[in-house]
C-alpha cells in the first residue's frame, strides 16, 4: 500500500510512504521478539516471554534517503499450539526473516523441515533473509550447515545477527524492508 501526503502550497513537494508488510518466524526461544525489539527501540531485555499468536510492531525507515517506508513486523509465535492460526498471519507478507538459534542447531533443521514449507503454502513468493541469531552465545552449527540451510530455503541473504549486541540487527531489517520494497513499487 502507498500513502500520498501533498504538501501545502509553499511546500507542493509529494512525499510516498510504502507500507509493507514482513514476517519474522522460526522456533520459540530463537529470539525473534528480542530482534524486533531491538531494531523498533534499541533496547534488550535478558526477559524471555513467549510470543501469544502474533505481536505486530511498526517502524517508519528512510531508505537510499527518497524512499520512506512504514514497515510492520509480524512477529509470529513459534509455539506448535499456534499452528493452526498461523497461516492467516502470514497473508499479504512482502517478505520474511526466518531466525535460526546458533546454540541450537534444531532450529536450523527445523527452519528447513517446517517454517519455510509452511509460509511458501501460504504466500506467495517472497524474498527470505535468513538470521542465524545469538552469534554471541557459543554455537551448535557450523558456517557451512547454516549456508546450507540458507540455499536451501532460497534466502537472499544470511545474517549473524545477536539482539543482545546488535550485531547485523539493523542491517538485517533494512535489507528485508529493501527487497519488499522491490515488490511493492
Amino acid at each position: 500500500m502507498i500513502e500520498i501526503y501533498i504538501g501545502s502550497k509553499t511546500n507542493s513537494l509529494i512525499k510516498m510512504v510504502y507500507r509493507i508488510k514482513v514476517i519474522i518466524i522460526g522456533e520459540a526461544g530463537v529470539g525473534k521478539t528480542s530482534l524486533v525489539k531491538k531494531f523498533v527501540s534499541g533496547h534488550f531485555t535478558e526477559d524471555y516471554r513467549a510470543s501469544i499468536g502474533t505481536n505486530m510492531f511498526i517502524k517508519k525507515l528512510e531508505l537510499n534517503s527518497d524512499k520512506k517506508v512504514s514497515i510492520q513486523i509480524w512477529d509470529i509465535a513459534g509455539q506448535e499450539k499456534w499452528i493452526k492460526m498461523r497461516h492467516l498471519y502470514y497473508r499479504g507478507t512482502h517478505g520474511a526473516l526466518i531466525v535460526g538459534d546458533l546454540a541450537r542447531r534444531n532450529t536450523f533443521e527445523q527452519i528447513v523441515q517446517f517454517w519455510s514449507p509452511d509460509m511458501k503454502k501460504y504466500c506467495a513468493e517472497v524474498p527470505i533473509i535468513l538470521l542465524a541469531n545469538k552469534s554471541d552465545l557459543n554455537s551448535d552449527i557450523s558456517e557451512n550447515d547454516v549456508e546450507i540451510v540458507g540455499k536451501r530455503i532460497n534466502a537472499r541473504l544470511i545474517f549473524h545477527t545477536s539482539a543482545k549486541n546488535g550485531e547485523n540487527v539493523e542491517k538485517s531489517f533494512e535489507m528485508i524492508a529493501k527487497y519488499a520494497l522491490k515488490i511493492v513499487e
